[in-house]
This record gives C-alpha cells, structure tokens and sequence, in this order.
C-alpha cells in the first residue's frame, strides 16, 4: 500500500521542488525578469479565467486542430502512395525531399503572400510543420509490409486501391502512429510561431502583447499554459493510441 502510494506521488515531487525554488528565486533576486511562482499564478488565475481562455485559448486550438488534422491526413495520404509504389516513389522523391529540407518557419513568408496574415496562413504553416513526420514514417510503415500478404491479397483478386486499404495500411499503423505523436509537439510550436505574426489573437498573440507591455509575469503564464497544453495534448493521445491503436502492433 505504502509502495503504490509512493510510486504514485514521487512523478509530482520534481514539479513541486521546482515551484518552491522558482518562488524562492523569485523573491530573493534583484532581477526583474523572474517573478516569483505566486505572482505567475495570479497572472494565471486573472488572465486565464476566463477572459483570454476564450479570447486566445481557444481560437489557437481550433488552429492547432484544423493545421493538425491537414497535414497528417496529406501525409498519410502520400506516404502510402509513396511507400506503396516505386513508381511514385522516384517520381517525387527529389521534390519532396526539398521540401522537406525547408523548415516550417522558412515557408511563413510564402504562406503569408499566399493566404494573408489570417487564419489559413496560420493553419497551413501549422500543416507543412507536421506533415513531414507524417509521411515519412507512412511511407516506412508501408513499405514494411510483407510482400507475401500483398501477392496472396492479390491472388484473391483484389484490386491495388483494396490492396493498400485492407493490406497495407492496417501494417502500417504502428508507424503511422508514431508519425502522428512526433507532429503534436511540432504543431503546438509552428501553432505559437504563426501567431506571433500580424495575430489578432491567439497564445502567441497573448505573448507579443505581454512582452510590449513588459508583463513578465504574463509571459510566464502563457508559457505554462502552453506546457500544461502539450502534456495534455500528448496524455491524450496516448490514451487513444494504447486502447484504439495497439492492435497494429501484432499485425
């Protein structure tokens, strides 16, 4: 019993000595730069409850999930035309390799002549940052399946489209998988950095406005918002990847 319950509170004692030694820090240097755990706190609780929740939280999630879902669904898309095919494979190997090559920041500038300095810039830079990682590990994943189960599903007289949907892809989903959790974290930043350009709102909004205003101790805050946001965005999925997606592990 006392060995549950101490395996169960020792993951919260690091988080708890650091607020302690950030409040102490805080109240002890002469540095105005770091505000104590408590001020940071205040901060949270005035700003968060519930005026900017509204008003930044949740237009950056709707931007997260529109950016998020784009890009993983082109990137499943085309990795499995890629790793499926050598055809295709050659064929846009060169081109998507170059652009893979560009980091997502890079391509703001285009996004913004393209789209503007509203919301499709913001959720297409979200999608390029996340559907690399995608498509890279569908194609892995697609190619790593057995030839044999595709020449007896061929055999059987399915067709290539039937193929890739009931052969391929079902052995793919452990890899595509793991695309899908390392473009969460890559879209919560390019979600901040496409806000902190011409935003009208937004957490990255929020930052830029409490760094004019010199509120150290709301810059805090949306940072501690944003790593309570992508822990929980990570304990979320996965949850629904141990008890929706595991049986891609045995296939």
């Amino acid at each position: 019993m006392r060995s549950a319950l101490t395996t169960r509170l020792l993951p919260w004692a690091a988080p708890l000595l650091l607020l302690a030694v950030w409040e102490y820090a805080g109240r002890h240097t002469t540095s105005i730069y770091l505000p104590p755990a408590s001020e940071v706190a205040r901060a949270l609780r005035d700003d968060w409850m519930w005026d900017h929740t509204t008003q930044d939280l949740l237009p950056s999630l709707k931007r997260f999930a529109l950016g998020y879902v784009a890009g993983s669904a082109l990137g499943i898309a085309v990795g499995l035309a890629i790793g499926s095919s050598r055809r295709v494979a050659q064929y846009t190997g060169p081109t998507l390799e170059f652009l893979r090559a560009l980091p997502a920041v890079a391509v703001m500038p285009v996004a913004i002549l393209l789209f503007g300095l509203g919301d499709g810039m913001r959720i297409s830079i979200i999608a390029f940052g996340v559907l690399f990682p995608v498509l890279v590990n569908t194609a892995a994943g697609a190619r790593s399946c057995r030839q044999e189960r595709i020449d007896v599903a061929e055999m059987f007289g399915l067709n290539r489209i039937q193929v890739v949907r009931r052969v391929i892809l079902p052995s793919a989903v452990p890899m595509i998988s793991a695309g899908l959790r390392v473009g969460l974290p890559i879209a919560l930043i390019m979600m901040v950095v496409s806000e902190l350009v011409g935003g009208k709102n937004g957490i990255g909004f929020y930052l830029t406005q409490a760094q004019s205003l010199f509120d150290i101790a709301g810059m805090f805050s949306a940072l501690v918002i944003l790593g309570v946001l992508g822990n929980l965005i990570n304990w979320l999925y996965v949850r629904v990847e141990t008890k929706q997606l595991h049986w891609g592990a045995h296939l």
